[in-house]
């Protein structure tokens, strides 16, 4: 799905891009075409500056304000949202010293167990009478050993967004 490269809401069924000729990359939300098109009309050019976003580090030019601590921050609509909700540790409260939380730790822990049962299974599985391998038997057992070292490494990116060592 597409997101408005305005403000970073997603976008459904209704998209709206500039013509060509205006050199305005990029799929817009109604609201924020009507702000730039104001803009192009105000100035010839879009003046408006593309900011990162604190989070996700892409660059927008509508971005929301939000208080992370003691600090105010800018976000997306997305970003946004997950900062209001309060998901986000506080740094400077020293929230999550080093700690995994427990489900994090079940889902990392099963994806480690996955990738080494899929490789014992690729290599050591069930044989043939001509003594090879079913490629269905090769398939199942390279995916499992893929999926199993995806979860680690989706644990492994979000202990460390969790912690704000990004």
């Amino acid at each position: 799905m597409a997101s408005c490269t305005g403000c970073g809401v997603p976008l459904g069924l209704k998209k709206y891009k500039f013509n060509k000729f205006w050199r305005v990359p990029g799929s817009f939300c109604k609201p924020c075409m009507l702000k730039i098109g104001q803009d192009w009309e105000k100035n010839g050019k879009v003046t408006l500056p593309m900011k990162p976003c604190d989070l996700c580090q892409t660059e927008f030019f509508f971005l929301n304000t939000a208080w992370q601590g003691k600090k105010q921050k800018h976000f997306c609509d997305v970003c946004h949202k997950v900062a209001a909700s309060g998901v986000l540790p506080d740094k400077s409260r020293g929230e999550m010293k080093q700690k995994i939380p427990i489900p994090m730790l079940i889902i990392g822990g099963l994806g480690a167990v996955m990738m080494v049962l899929g490789m014992v299974f690729t290599l050591t599985g069930p044989k043939d009478p001509e003594g090879e391998m079913s490629i269905v038997n090769i398939l199942f057992g390279a995916f499992t050993t893929a999926a199993g070292f995806m979860l680690v490494r989706r644990t492994i990116n979000n202990r460390k967004l969790l912690l704000g060592n990004v």
